[in-house]
């Protein structure tokens, strides 16, 4: 999907965000469809997660938090920070990127997806949305083999957890759509692969 109705796909950079629920399979997804394009691969949690627990520490809280205001309102602001400016520094020397967070908050928001689409054109940028579907006993199963301490409130409080978020949630803004549900009749790699086609077919940039 250009940004740019008159240019050609070798003109623009890809920049894919990978987003979902926690427990949705994004990081997998992620590195699937980082191996299919050869596209570099920057994830959230890897980015951040030893600094956001210091830091939550340091505030006197839980470095397990992801759910109370403390970390929601000064710690995730900061860690979608350092993500976005590792990305934007990659794409404007012509590295494409795969990003990979939850991004609930901002593919929701159409100011912030207007940014990111301006910031995009000006850089000569293709934003691109995967959106990893998933169902809550897939979630359940998955945070529970991955056994995360930053998963350990979701787990004990899970239909508190569900009652904060709406399952058919969706971008605003045209995106693919993975279908990681256990009982998905496709799996997760076919998925990708075609996802990779598509977005390296638009973009003209193919494995290196």
């Amino acid at each position: 999907m250009s940004t740019h109705a008159a240019t050609t796909p070798t003109e623009q950079v890809p920049f894919v965000l990978v987003a979902g629920f926690a427990g949705s399979g994004k990081s997998e997804a992620g590195k699937l469809l980082s191996l299919a394009t050869g596209w570099s691969l920057l994830d959230k949690d890897t980015l951040t997660r030893p600094l956001t627990e210091s830091l939550l520490s340091a505030l006197g809280g839980d470095p397990d938090d992801r759910q109370t205001p403390l970390y929601g309102e000064q710690v995730r602001p900061l860690e979608y920070d350092c993500l976005m400016k590792t990305c934007w520094e990659n794409l404007e020397h012509g590295v494409p990127v795969i990003a990979v967070a939850p991004f609930l908050k901002e593919v929701a928001d159409t100011q912030w997806t207007a940014r990111l689409l301006r910031r995009c054109n000006r850089i000569g940028a293709a934003a691109e949305i995967l959106w990893v579907d998933s169902d809550e006993a897939s979630m359940q199963e998955r945070l529970t083999a991955r056994n995360a301490r930053r998963d350990t409130w979701k787990l004990a409080n899970w239909r508190e957890y569900l009652g904060t978020i709406t399952l058919d949630h969706r971008p605003v803004r045209e995106h693919l759509l993975i279908d990681n549900r256990v009982t998905s009749p496709t799996p997760l790699a076919e998925q990708v692969e075609a996802a990779a086609l598509t977005l390296t077919s638009r973009h003209g940039r193919g494995p290196a």
